[in-house]
């Protein structure tokens, strides 16, 4: 059935160059199924916070956007999964490198 997708599986990357075309097109069509482009890239999601602390200030208040709301979502979930998906040590410490005062668990 179109549009009903079984749970995709997170594409692993073991660290070796000639596989990493393969998994960079698994990549983005996992990405792409599991609604997380606007997550990844240069380009951030422009309805992200400035910072968590800005995020759970609005949380409090009741102000945030269904649009914010989502872009943290897929900000967290993004950050999950290339954490799941990135098997190496050396490549993991590229998750630490996300990691920012205003976003303490990443930003993708």
């Amino acid at each position: 059935m179109a549009g009903n997708y079984e749970k995709a599986k997170v594409p692993v990357f073991d660290g070796d160059e000639e596989n990493y075309d393969r998994w960079e097109i698994q990549w983005r069509a996992f990405a792409q199924v599991e609604n997380l482009v606007n997550a990844l890239g240069k380009g951030l999601d422009e309805n992200l916070p400035d910072s968590v602390a800005d995020f759970n200030k609005t949380e409090k208040n009741g102000t945030t956007s269904k649009e914010q709301k989502a872009a943290v979502k897929a900000n967290q979930q993004a950050i999950a999964y290339l954490t799941l998906a990135l098997k190496p040590m050396e490549l993991l410490r590229l998750i630490t490198r996300a990691v920012t005062d205003e976003w303490p668990e990443g930003v993708a």
